[in-house]
């Protein structure tokens, strides 16, 4: 039983930051920022830097609009506070049981143990960033 909550916990705490590592490796190539085209053009052709700047802003509210696109209206408070509190609350309340399990406070199965030790470990491993 502990053998297999070590890996659970481990697995869920390292597999998001490798995942990160991985696609940042393997990801796309390096693309030149705006900033850098701003900068390269401002100092080679400093009067294409208007039109420049004009196109990247219609290109930044095309892709606004494009994300955007299936939005139907705003949803309400509580729905956007209800989702925002989810992930917190299943850590506090994975915390609170496993308190509850390591001093015999209840009996709890080993399956609540482990699922609560992956959500605690994936949330602790999200927050883990690996840069290159």
């Amino acid at each position: 039983m502990e053998l297999i909550s070590l890996i659970t916990t481990l697995g869920s705490v390292v597999i998001p930051p490798l995942f990160s590592l991985v696609k940042g490796i393997f990801g796309k190539g390096k693309t030149e920022s705006p900033e850098e085209t701003i900068s390269n053009l401002a100092t080679t052709k400093p009067e294409a830097v208007a039109p420049y700047v004009e196109a990247l802003s219609k290109y930044l509210t095309a892709q606004t609009q494009f994300f955007n696109r299936d939005v139907a209206g705003i949803p309400s408070v509580w729905v956007v506070n209800l989702r925002a509190c989810i992930r917190p609350i299943s850590v506090i309340m994975g915390f609170i049981i496993l308190f509850m399990g390591i001093f015999k406070f209840a009996e709890i199965p080993n399956s609540v143990i482990i699922t609560c030790q992956v959500v605690i470990g994936n949330w602790m491993g999200t927050k883990i960033e690996v840069h290159q």
